[in-house]
């Protein structure tokens, strides 16, 4: 699968992954509010063919493409946000 990989402009190293380019002048309805209001303003940063034998420096690449098919999409935050993040929600 091609992944195209974007960093939001309001988070520092929070990247989102999609299987589709997008055109960053015009929002798109396809994500989530609560991820687009998180993320900000999208910044294309790199494409490359993902697989589940690719190695990815933050992340495991049979997450990323389950969750890319399942929800569309795969948010890459840093671990200490993500542990942060998961006790609000959860707790």
């Amino acid at each position: 699968m091609q992944c195209y990989v974007y960093k939001g402009d309001r988070k520092d190293d929070h990247y989102i992954y999609l299987a589709e380019e997008l055109n960053v002048n015009e929002p798109d309805k396809s994500l989530p509010a609560a991820i687009t209001k998180l993320l900000g303003g999208l910044t294309f940063v790199l494409d490359f063919e993902l697989t589940h034998e690719r190695k990815l420096p933050q992340a495991d690449a049979h997450q990323v493409l389950a969750d890319i098919e399942s929800q569309g999409f795969y948010l890459q935050m840093p671990k200490k946000d993500l542990r942060a993040e998961e006790d609000r929600i959860f707790s």
